[in-house]
């Protein structure tokens, strides 16, 4: 099939390898003139890796990725662990490990393997308009294309979800289908080298751990990125002011306050990042996509993936990897397609791929904000709770491939926290896409 890709991000680009590489022919258009990911560190679930080391990525990602000995959560005021999971059995466990990178880094690996699976990538190339039911599209500039499916994946401030989102009785478009979380993160790094003097913080130095440090309403989450040298931190915080005009001092005021009851060394941690004088600390408001009527159009020829799709909170580190199963699944049900000789359609297809993909994501998305709340909630019972089931990773793993949707929703909505909870890990990380992809098509066709 001849595949036109709109946008050239992270998710953009591993649809392209997983495409090219089943032997589609891809096309990517990209509205910038050069690309480039934006950020800083970003941490890969295995669910993303044992995409990427099927791909032929690994020993690419591994040369530019730092592997966390462990997930630990510890009281930001008093210093005392909460809980830890260690990520030792991870790839034998979920089939791929748990690792972070920069995201120019895995960008650019991407890329390099989309180029060397035959993907032509057009830059300075920002869609006008979309007619979704024929696969057609036009540029800016008057360009018009054509294929047998494009596949829109130009991120959390999409061009293409306004043909999926609801309309009132004149036909408009009421909103563009973000919701705010409620959420922010300020985002610095600090040298790794200038930690190792200082007695309280010298393990963040000489061991490599994704650490978070939870408090009332805010928590500070660190791990190296760049060869280890640079320690990553994301400084969650309510989204209730706007920082838009705000000067790098700023920035430093409101952090001395946001953080002036954590404890000494988490201080001292900040103090040595802002004090860098290459430091800029930056503010990213979090927002998610509400739950879309649809993915496809009703002729499959024009379909969602990635943040496009199910932008989410960062609270399970699930973006990536969300984007990663989007790729494969759609992967796999054009390869089904193909071998059924014409008796299903691109448009059963394509429904087929949003039947399986949008459940999944309402789930992973409300658990991911739900575990933003859990990380953050002030002193009282709930948090006794969360503290509790903390201290065994919140018991044994009940997670099947069969267990009923409502006891993880159940679950993944409670006081237990992300990651470091057995089932809610297993429930992330354990899942098969592919699997699931073929159960439904059996149940389907």
């Amino acid at each position: 099939m001849h595949i036109i890709i709109v946008g050239a991000g992270i998710a953009g680009l591993s649809a392209a390898v997983s495409l090219a590489q089943s032997g589609h022919v891809v096309t990517i258009l990209e509205s910038a003139s050069a690309l480039a990911e934006v950020g800083a560190g970003v941490q890969l679930t295995p669910n993303t890796t044992k995409w990427l080391w099927k791909w032929g990525c690994a020993s690419d990602v591994l040369a530019t990725s730092a592997l966390p000995e462990s997930f630990n959560v510890s009281d930001g005021v008093t210093g005392t662990e909460l809980g830890s999971v260690s990520f030792d059995d991870f790839t034998a466990r979920y089939g791929g490990p748990y690792l972070v990178i920069h995201r120019g880094d895995i960008h650019r690996i991407l890329h390099e393997h989309a180029i060397d699976a035959g993907v032509a990538i057009r830059l300075n190339s920002r869609v006008k308009q979309y007619f979704p039911e024929e696969g057609r599209l036009i540029l800016t500039n008057g360009d018009l294309f054509e294929a047998d499916l494009i596949i829109a994946v130009d991120g959390i401030n999409s061009g293409a979800r306004q043909y999926f989102m609801k309309q009132d009785k004149s036909g408009s478009i009421t909103d563009d289908g973000l919701e705010n979380t409620g959420w922010a993160a300020f985002r610095l790094m600090a040298d790794v080298a200038s930690l190792g003097r200082h007695a309280g913080l010298k393990h963040l130095a000489t061991s490599h751990r994704c650490n978070c440090a939870a408090g009332d309403g805010c928590s500070i989450m660190t791990y190296k990125v760049k060869g280890a040298d640079k320690l990553n931190l994301v400084l969650s915080h309510p989204d209730n002011v706007d920082t838009t005009e705000w000067t790098q001092e700023h920035y430093r005021d409101a952090i001395h306050t946001m953080f002036r009851d954590f404890s000494s060394d988490m201080r001292d941690l900040l103090n040595i990042a802002m004090n860098n004088p290459d430091c800029t600390i930056t503010n990213w408001p979090v927002q998610q996509v509400a739950t879309l009527p649809a993915w496809a159009s009703d002729s499959g020829k024009l379909v969602l993936m990635g943040d496009a799709a199910h932008a989410m909170c960062f609270y399970l580190s699930m973006g990536v990897s969300m984007a990663a199963e989007d790729a494969a699944a759609l992967t796999e049900c054009l390869n089904l397609m193909q071998g059924s000789s014409g008796k299903v359609t691109l448009a059963d297809a394509m429904k087929l791929f949003e039947c399986v993909r949008k459940p999944r994501a309402k789930m992973i998305r409300d658990a991911s904000l739900n575990a933003g709340r859990v990380l953050h909630l002030p002193v009282g019972q709930e948090r006794n709770i969360r503290d509790a089931s903390l201290q065994n990773n919140g018991g044994q793993s009940t997670y099947t491939k069969d267990i009923a949707i409502n006891e993880i929703v159940e679950l993944a909505m409670s006081s237990r926290y992300g990651i470091v909870d057995n089932t809610i890990r297993d429930w992330c990380y354990r899942y098969d896409v592919v699997d699931d992809i073929r159960k439904q098509w059996q149940r389907t066709f």
